[in-house]
């Protein structure tokens, strides 16, 4: 019969009786610490995912509005460009009639001979 009782206790059975309570208090002590340990540490590192997701989402949204602004001043200048190549044509067709003109009256002048032109000298001096 004592050895069936043997038989039924578990292994732990002995170490329990060999090792003091105070070794399993301090063991177990010992791992809560390490729990709360981790727990907190968990609590710190989700803490900061969270403020520094935060932080992107609104640098992004920063450079969200930025881009747009930039977009909008390259709209902007673009259209300055494009009105500015328009005066630039409009102005160069003025001039080429103003050329035209000039050229036109100076040969009817001469032609009249209110005007004498410089022939040009071949040797390069005015």
């Amino acid at each position: 019969m004592e050895v069936e009782e043997e038989e039924r206790r578990s292994p732990h059975d002995h170490v329990d009786r060999c090792v003091p309570e105070s070794i399993f208090d301090r063991v177990t002590q010992g791992l809560r610490d390490d729990l709360e340990h981790e727990r907190n540490r968990r609590l710190q590192m989700v803490d900061t995912a969270s403020k520094h997701r935060a932080e992107f989402a609104f640098a992004q949204l920063e450079n969200e509005r930025s881009l747009t602004s930039l977009r909008d001043e390259l709209r902007v200048a673009r259209g300055i460009v494009d009105r500015s190549r328009a005066e630039i044509t409009a102005l160069q067709t003025l001039v080429d009639a103003h050329h035209r003109e000039h050229k036109a009256l100076c040969e009817m002048l001469e032609r009249k001979g209110v005007l004498h032109r410089k022939k040009q000298r071949t040797d390069g001096t005015a």
